[in-house]
């Protein structure tokens, strides 16, 4: 069967919880998405938690490449026209490959068209320099350098970035 390398995105449903699951023991993964130090169970409980009663405030997606999930997408936040988007991409053997540009455009379009938002923003750690390339690559412009955050173990700026919806 041929390839189409279509990406797609989903509510997360029964059974995710094992693909995300399973990324928290790849440490880079783990350790460069900022997830807790957990055994597996409570990973699962974590997941099955945000599949079966997600808060108010969050739209996380399954990004599915051919049906595969490769990732999630966070659309965040309570206002009626902008939320706070966020990506990860696992496990970490699939990042360079152009997954996550893709996934942003996509959360990009679905928060554009879908929910109608006029305004899409994004944080990152100044010293995450493969989501500053992202981001950048997207058509986000940065806008503010304000806060701090751990990652990676130090305590590191944050950056913001906004695109705003094309007319």
């Amino acid at each position: 069967m041929p390839r189409t390398d279509t990406m797609r995105l989903r509510p997360l449903s029964p059974g995710d919880e094992h693909v995300y699951a399973g990324w928290a023991l790849d440490e880079e993964f783990r350790v460069a998405n900022g997830w807790p130090e957990r055994d597996r169970d409570g990973h699962l409980r974590h997941w099955r938690r945000l599949i079966e009663a997600p808060p108010p405030e969050l739209i996380r997606l399954a990004v599915e490449v051919d049906e595969e999930v490769v990732g999630y997408a966070d659309l965040h936040g309570l206002a009626p026209d902008t939320r706070e988007l966020g990506i990860a991409i696992g496990p970490s053997s699939r990042w360079g490959q152009g997954l996550g540009q893709r996934a942003i455009k996509t959360a990009l379009t679905y928060g554009f068209s879908v929910l109608d938002l006029t305004r899409i923003w994004a944080e990152t750690h100044e010293t995450n320099t493969r989501a500053k390339k992202l981001f950048d690559a997207t058509g986000f412009i940065e806008t503010g350098r304000h806060g701090t955050d751990t990652y990676r173990g130090e305590d590191v700026s944050l950056v913001q970035y906004a695109v705003e919806r094309p007319y």
